[in-house]
């Protein structure tokens, strides 16, 4: 039963992990930034777009799951605002490369897989209780 327990609370934690970066990514889709030169590089004295994350999750061996956070790419698009302060010669302007929608659904199906982990725990727990009344 202590697997069980460790596994899912494993799972909750991925799960935690991807509403955090989907969270980001939505506070952060209207933010713009200089756009890079072709080479990668920001024009002196312009400040970066912010980089939005995906998250990765990996199966351990024995059970249980680790998650990372990863760039999205490509990180930006061109957007067109002449009247930013970070707007290039043409009027460009870098916004993260951000989809609410899929963010949407991340949201969604993060809460629910964090929920079904929240019911291994209560089941596990409620397992173990019962088997330490019978041994009383």
């Amino acid at each position: 039963m202590i697997a069980s327990a460790a596994i899912a609370l494993s799972g909750a934690l991925a799960q935690g992990n991807r509403v955090a970066a989907a969270a980001s990514n939505l506070a952060n889709q209207r933010s713009t930034g200089a756009l890079p030169a072709a080479d990668g590089t920001l024009p002196a004295g312009k400040t970066a777009a912010y980089q939005p994350l995906a998250t990765t999750t990996v199966a351990q061996a024995g059970g249980g799951v680790v998650t990372g956070y990863r760039p999205v790419t490509p990180s930006v698009l061109p957007e067109y605002d002449p009247s930013a302060a970070e707007a290039n010669a043409q009027g460009f302007v870098a916004a993260p490369n951000i989809d609410s929608g899929r963010e949407l659904l991340t949201l969604t199906s993060a809460s629910a897989a964090y929920k079904t982990s929240l019911a291994v725990l209560k089941t596990t727990d409620e397992m173990a209780r019962e088997a330490l009344n019978l041994t009383a």
